[in-house]
């Protein structure tokens, strides 16, 4: 809970001091750091800076298949959020893509979560992959 409260006072503190949208991000941040830091992005509507964190934890991350699956629905999240369906569509898909081969071995609330996603972007602002 301690770890929690920290990681959210540092990423209020980004987000405080932060006039426009974030260019970088710090290299010394964990994954679970700079996720709570997009998501502090997304909540206020800075879904640039939200995309440029998710996108960072895939990149820095991505090895880790629960970092990955995690990031992966939160940028799916925020394409939707901004009205980015096409992307949000074809971001969610490919979650739902890499269950379909995992086994069992990711956790499996981001796959719930990405089909609620998916039903939630308005069909005739998508080109659909079949069967989907």
């Amino acid at each position: 809970m301690k770890k929690i409260f920290i990681v959210t006072c540092i990423a209020s503190l980004f987000l405080l001091f932060s006039c426009a949208s974030l260019k970088s991000v710090p290299q010394d941040l964990t994954a679970a750091q700079i996720i709570q830091m997009g998501q502090n992005y997304l909540d206020t509507g800075d879904y640039k800076s939200a995309e440029l964190c998710y996108n960072t934890v895939l990149e820095r991350y991505g090895t880790n298949a629960a970092v990955y699956v995690e990031a992966k629905y939160e940028l799916g999240n925020v394409y939707y959020k901004s009205k980015q369906y096409q992307q949000a569509y074809d971001t969610l898909t490919e979650l739902l893509d890499i269950y379909g081969y995992s086994q069992g071995q990711l956790p499996g609330a981001y796959k719930k979560l990405a089909q609620i996603g998916l039903d939630k972007i308005p069909e005739n602002k998508i080109t659909k992959k079949q069967g989907y």
